[in-house]
């Protein structure tokens, strides 16, 4: 198995307030974790969205004649805050690339819920389906009672809600060269004893314990281990511990933002087991962060934001038996390499009640607006069915349906996600700004069948983002781009990396980062020293981005270094002093060559 870009967690790199870490086997690279998580951007309409559904339908035994409940959905945009965390490592001196961590979902709490009179459901701890690599979703059902205490929120405003979210990130394990035995039962009770019984742990708790008395956890460690230090040790063992006998998971309400591990009994059968600490491994970690689910919702009127936030869908009457289900789709928007996709419901016959079985299908299409199958049940039969996705792709010019795996549902709202189907959507999107200065075309590309494959489409300003439909059977798969520039048409290419979710900027493209340049001063007249002012092509109006360099006939070379912020403008630019204009653009493939006595031809400063 490959880990390549994968974060690397033995390898840390602080960067200002940060840490970013190195992704593995690709030497150079760093993946910066999310920040915060913002109010996402949802095309024409609000992050936050409250779907009612309601239909007359007689029921006998409660004697009422109006069904009703709603979906309410919370889109999220990760903050990476990669402009910056790239300024402060060049200011460090760190020539490294950074790219995004990806995550792999999560959970959010909101806070503030009780206080706010919102529905109970809201209190509980919520899961964040990934949507693509930057964009989280959340969606729950909420019952009629729950309907109207959000709705009477609403109306009074939600200006005090925020939430913590926890993200689901995988990465390789720390490493220690050694090996370590032990019992897992005997570490199942030694966990039971510090938590009063659970099978379940604060994290930060059981990692100190790792760290100063190992052997308490009835881990025997060589004694060759006391050369490793402590704290790495503690979290190669920790990883493992993650990865193959428990579970991480958000602390719980009443206690400080945390992670608590939760064991599996049946995986700690008594025994002996042993591990080798040197071997690489993928072990999940949950990062901390604050959540804003509201955003620029916080500066609207309660009326305007009622009319902005709730849709509401009523179906038609129906007799008693008729069930509907709600089936709504969490998958990126445009799928470069699907014809269609759709989800197939099946009811199994229930006799003597009913007996036939159901079917009905419903489309994924990019809306976010839910799709209604009316399932016709026997009166006093409990809503049950099975469900799979299907999707059609192109191959070898031929249409070729790919099923999903085969799922089972028994709630009125059904969301289907990316992990449903038969193929990978492998997530690409483009940061805003550099849509504003470059097109760029996306392929995706591999082997399927001992054949060519590829996929491609286009990026822009009015399409920032895409997904490739990718079969399982393609074999070493990869993307690679070209960014074409808006203003002139220059490309620059990205090199193919391996297929995965990628969020394409400006770094992406060959031309841009940190950039080095030599120079040089040849004394040919009787001047003592001589100085310069230079700047990036795209610097020259910003007096912290140019830099004065001064040669004297003892040290006539100097070095010096920016980062490119484009890889339209990578060079540079620079001028004898502040009266002199600015030479044409330049770029740093050649050393710079000065005289001395050009200097004095300059305009006097």
């Amino acid at each position: 198995m490959s880990f390549a870009a994968r974060p690397d967690w033995r390898s840390p790199l602080p960067i200002a307030q940060r840490i970013a870490y190195a992704a593995y086997d690709q030497p150079g690279r760093f993946l910066l974790p999310p920040q915060a998580l913002a109010a996402g951007r949802v095309e024409g309409g609000s992050p936050l969205r409250l779907d009612i559904v309601q239909q007359n339908r007689p029921d006998q035994a409660s004697g009422s004649t109006l069904a009703r409940y709603s979906i309410l959905s919370l889109a999220f945009a990760a903050d990476f805050g990669l402009d910056a965390a790239r300024q402060a490592a060049f200011e460090l001196g760190q020539r490294v690339q950074l790219a995004p961590l990806p995550v792999e979902g999560g959970w959010l709490r909101l806070n503030a819920v009780q206080a706010l009179d919102l529905p109970p459901a809201l209190d509980e701890l919520l899961p964040l389906d990934m949507a693509s690599l930057s964009a989280l979703n959340l969606a729950v059902r909420l019952d009629s009672a729950g309907t109207d205490l959000f709705v009477a929120a609403l109306q009074r405003g939600l200006l005090a809600v925020g939430a913590s979210a926890w993200l689901r990130v995988r990465g390789v394990a720390e490493r220690a060269p050694l090996s370590l035995t032990f019992d897992p039962a005997a570490l199942l009770a030694a966990v039971r004893g510090l938590s009063g019984g659970a099978d379940e742990i604060d994290a930060a708790l059981l990692r100190q314990r790792l760290t100063d008395a190992p052997q308490l956890l009835g881990l025997g460690l060589p004694e060759r281990s006391g050369d490793i230090p402590a704290s790495v040790l503690a979290d190669a063992v920790l990883d493992r511990i993650a990865a193959r006998l428990a579970v991480p998971k958000p602390s719980r309400a009443d206690a400080a933002p945390g992670v608590r591990l939760v064991f599996d009994p049946a995986a700690m059968a008594p025994g002996r087991v042993q591990w080798n600490l040197a071997d690489a491994l993928l072990a999940p970690r949950l990062l901390i962060l604050e959540a804003d689910p509201l955003g620029p919702l916080r500066t609207l009127p309660a009326g305007e934001l009622h009319d902005k936030v709730v849709r509401r869908f009523d179906a038609r009457a129906l007799a008693s038996g008729w069930r509907s289900l709600s089936v709504r789709a969490n998958l990126p928007e445009r799928r470069i390499g699907v014809m269609t996709s759709q989800v197939d419901i099946q009811v199994p016959a229930r006799p003597p009640a009913r007996m036939t079985t159901l079917k009905a299908s419903a489309p994924l299409a990019a809306s976010d607006k839910p799709v209604s199958l009316e399932l016709r049940l026997s009166p006093s039969e409990p809503l049950a069915y099975l469900w799979q996705t299907s999707a059609v792709v192109l191959s070898d010019g031929r249409a070729e349906t790919l099923k999903g795996p085969p799922r089972s549902g028994e709630r009125e709202h059904l969301l289907v996600g990316p992990d449903d189907f038969g193929l990978r959507l492998l997530p690409v999107e483009a940061e805003p700004a550099f849509l504003q200065q470059a097109d760029i075309e996306v392929e995706c590309f591999g082997t399927r069948k001992g054949k060519p494959w590829s996929v491609r489409g286009p990026i822009d300003a009015a399409r920032p983002a895409l997904a490739f439909a990718v079969p399982f059977d393609v074999d070493d798969a990869q993307i690679r781009a070209v960014a074409r520039a808006r203003d002139g048409g220059a490309q620059r290419p990205m090199p193919p990396q391996p297929a995965d979710g990628l969020r394409l900027d400006a770094f992406s493209f060959d031309g841009s980062g940190s950039r080095e340049l030599a120079l040089q001063c040849e004394f040919d007249d009787d001047a003592r020293q001589c100085a310069i002012e230079i700047a990036p092509e795209d610097g020259i109006d910003d007096p912290l981005r140019r830099k004065r360099l001064s040669f004297t006939r003892a040290r006539p070379r100097q070095d010096w270094g920016w980062l490119a912020l484009s890889p339209f403008r990578g060079g540079y630019r620079w001028r004898w002093n502040a009266q002199a204009p600015w030479s044409p653009v330049l770029q740093p493939d050649a050393p710079l060559r000065l005289r001395s006595s050009e200097a004095a031809l300059a305009p006097a400063g």
